[in-house]
């Protein structure tokens, strides 16, 4: 007989385990990454995207409507169990943008001009060759961090300051239904993951861990939160990072508040996201709220302690 029933039992006090730990790591990683190659892209001085701050709406429209075309598409094709079909499309959408991070690295690299061209496709080759032929992920997983550093510092670029926080607050709530209305987030998780289409960050405790499948969907007991592996999607560390760009780009003299206060709000979102929310849980409405309010604080600070 269970002696405890019928008692109030204390919850445990939650903390951080080694994979959420990794995590937050690669979150503030991509972030760095991703400011780093804005600035080679945009030259000496940060500046505002493209001198204009607000020359990204059509632009957030478009990825609001891909992202959703695509979702449906994953959903569709994982119902006829041929999603693996569209792996090819992804690896091929991750390696273009590690192309171009690569390309673009190498030229700041003391090389001449035929051993830039073997390192800008020499890279991607490999990673091509790995995503396809080799499924590990780790090999996912530093694709990944590429991928979404580089997406952070393209997109923040491009989409200005106002677009940006535009983009993080519709996708927050775009990731919100998806996961606790639709459901469908979840049905694309375990599609991705069962089909080792690279579409997430899998992290383990262990180095030596095997994947062995993804099932979001069956109901479970009330447990400890404790899990072999955590897996979080690239949307979630590449989406907030994209205002982490775009705040450093826009701060101008003042970048270092506009950079890292954006980047420690998405920090403690990420922290709050792991130690109380059950999972699975969207990452997004937290992750992009902690970017949000850094940028809230960056910009306060700015206007009336710096006045």
């Amino acid at each position: 007989m269970n002696t405890t029933r019928g008692k109030i039992k204390l919850k445990e006090k939650r903390s951080l385990q080694l994979p959420e730990i990794t995590a937050l790591i690669l979150f503030a990683t991509s972030a760095l990454a991703g400011m780093f190659i804005a600035f080679l892209l945009n030259g000496i001085t940060p500046s505002s995207s493209s001198g204009n701050p607000s020359n990204g709406f059509g632009l957030v429209l478009y990825y609001i409507v891909a992202v959703i075309v695509m979702s449906a598409i994953i959903v569709y094709f994982s119902k006829r169990r041929k999603i693996g079909i569209l792996k090819y499309l992804f690896v091929g959408s991750m390696v273009l943008i590690i192309f171009l991070v690569t390309s673009i690295l190498a030229a700041f690299l003391p090389v001449d001009i035929y051993e830039y061209y073997a390192i800008s496709f020499a890279v991607p080759l490999l990673f091509l060759y790995a995503l396809l032929f080799k499924n590990h992920w780790i090999i996912s997983d530093i694709a990944g961090l590429i991928s979404s550093a580089g997406l952070a510092a393209f997109w923040g670029i491009d989409v200005g300051i106002y677009a940006a926080l535009t983009l993080l607050v519709l996708f927050a709530v775009y990731d919100y239904i998806a996961v606790y209305k639709t459901k469908h987030m979840l049905t694309i998780a375990e599609a991705s993951a069962n089909s080792s289409i690279p579409l997430f960050f899998i992290i383990p405790k262990k180095a030596n861990f095997k994947f062995s499948g993804l099932d979001l969907h069956k109901d479970k007991e009330e447990k400890e939160e404790k899990s072999d592996v955590l897996i979080l999607g690239f949307g979630d560390i590449a989406l907030p990072n994209v205002l982490v760009v775009s705040s450093y780009l826009y701060g101008g003299a003042n970048w270092i508040y506009f950079a890292i206060l954006p980047l420690i709000g998405g920090i403690i979102g990420m922290i709050a996201l792991f130690l109380y929310v059950k999972r699975p849980a969207p990452g997004l409405p937290l992750i992009n709220g902690g970017v949000i309010a850094g940028f809230a604080i960056a910009f306060l600070y700015v206007l009336f302690a710096l006045k």
